[in-house]
């Protein structure tokens, strides 16, 4: 694990301590409108009515309920103004449309970079979707204590719970940092055709960075990112056969420089993986703008 990932604890532990005074800041998000907060309210509602039913002593409860929620909410929660309340539902409702599709995969608890994540894993067992779901009750959890704050409570739970937020966001700015530059890396990689054994390695660890992310405007720019140099560097691999190849005598229905079952030729692979990498370097370009946006609205 990168030491950057290591220090991770230490900076949320730093930030935690402050007084609970500035916690505010982390309720920023849900200083929008009446009609925005009412908006928010109605997805946390729905949220509630997930958590409820995944609690339920009937095993299809959840299925039939987030059946009924879905798509509708991922609707709704867009409609929301960017923030802290929006980033957390969002993540809420993206994690529990996961946990519908999780079926009973195991979850790898050493892969979770976070240490809330992490003792979640553990306390679900080890099962995949009852991970997502105590994922996306903590961030719900989050969002509602956002809400109270704006609507003027200030008890000692709401204004811990929005002082863990506020450690956590500067867990998400180090985690996003460290995609970015990974993110960077890789497609420098590309760009000079270095292509080492470690590939799929660096593929996981961003992998283990961006599932640690909240659903926030700068996480779909780096996902993105991540998909283009996954399918840049896939064409990458491609040519070095193609390039390679020695056609026989008698091989006359393979053309010298054609990628072997693709009916390509090397130079088209080539191209495609250029597309690729610009489109991968645009995005993490946008990655970084949106991240600091993010960050000033922190």
């Amino acid at each position: 694990m990168p030491r950057r990932i290591a220090r991770l604890t230490l900076l949320c532990l730093l930030v935690f301590a402050a007084s609970r005074a500035e916690a505010s800041a982390g309720a920023r998000g849900a200083q929008g409108s009446g009609e925005d907060l009412k908006r928010a309210a109605d997805v946390l509602a729905k949220l509630r009515r997930l958590e409820a039913a995944a609690a339920s002593e009937d095993p299809k409860s959840f299925d039939r309920t987030a059946r009924r929620l879905y798509p509708g909410l991922f609707s709704s929660v867009s409609k929301l103004r960017d923030g802290g309340v929006k980033t957390d539902l969002t993540t809420a409702v993206a994690l529990y449309e996961s946990a519908l599709r999780a079926g009973g995969v195991a979850a790898d608890c050493a892969r979770e970079l976070r240490g809330l994540y992490a003792r979640l894993c553990v306390g679900a067992g080890g099962e995949r979707a009852r991970l997502l779901r105590a994922k996306a009750q903590l961030h719900a959890s989050w969002a509602d204590a956002a809400l109270r704050h704006a609507r003027g409570e200030r008890d000692g739970a709401t204004l811990d719970t929005l002082a863990l937020v506020r450690a956590e966001r500067a867990a998400d700015r180090a985690l996003a940092e460290e995609a970015l530059r990974e993110l960077r890396e890789l497609a420098a990689g590309l760009a000079d055709v270095r292509l080492s054994e470690n590939v799929s390695d660096r593929l996981g660890q961003i992998d283990r960075l961006l599932t640690s992310l909240p659903r926030d405007r700068a996480a779909l720019p780096l996902r993105e990112a991540r998909a283009a140099l996954r399918d840049g560097l896939y064409w990458r691999l491609r040519m070095e056969p193609a390039r390679a190849l020695v056609v026989g005598v008698a091989s006359y229905a393979a053309e010298p420089g054609a990628l072997p079952r693709l009916g390509l030729r090397a130079d088209d692979a080539e191209r495609a993986a250029q597309a690729n990498l610009r489109a991968a370097l645009k995005l993490i370009n946008k990655a970084q703008e949106e991240l600091g946006s993010v960050n000033d609205e922190r």
